[in-house]
């Protein structure tokens, strides 16, 4: 999902998000004729986005002996077909997998998981801005963008 001007839902959607300001961030001062501005605001890193692909290598980084060690044998053959073998893959990440990384309360051990969930969760949710918060993660909202949906919208 990401942002497409030729869309009318994403103008509106856009526009409506400008309009309506839900989260006080101050858009109607920025659209007082300085669009540079109010497009900086709303790309600015100042929120929490998730990826929706994180790297293998990044994975196996951030994944210790200790806690792959302490994982049972079907744990750890879980961790090797998810993650594959080449540095380049990526991997999708799907609800599933974000809770048994980040959340779930029985796949690492007790004494790795608290830096285990932490360690996953920094791969999977990094700065973003508000644009990708609503369009998804990666989006940028160009000038030409806003003058479109703040005319089509």
């Amino acid at each position: 999902m990401s942002f497409d001007r030729n869309n009318q839902a994403d103008l509106t959607a856009l526009k409506a998000e400008v309009t309506n300001d839900p989260l006080a961030i101050g858009y109607s001062y920025f659209t007082d004729g300085n669009t540079d501005k109010l497009v900086g605001e709303i790309n600015a890193k100042n929120y929490t986005t998730s990826k929706p692909k994180i790297s293998s290598s990044d994975v196996r980084a951030a994944v210790t002996f200790d806690a792959f060690n302490n994982l049972s044998i079907d744990e750890q053959k879980w961790i090797q077909w998810v993650v594959p073998g080449e540095a380049e893959d990526d991997i999708v990440v799907t609800p599933d997998l974000r809770t048994v990384l980040t959340t779930s309360s029985t796949f690492w051990a007790t004494g790795d998981r608290a830096a285990m969930q932490a360690a996953m969760l920094a791969l999977i949710d990094v700065p973003g801005s508000r644009a990708e918060v609503l369009f998804g993660y990666g989006t940028y909202i160009s000038r030409e963008d806003w003058l479109k949906a703040e005319i089509e919208g």
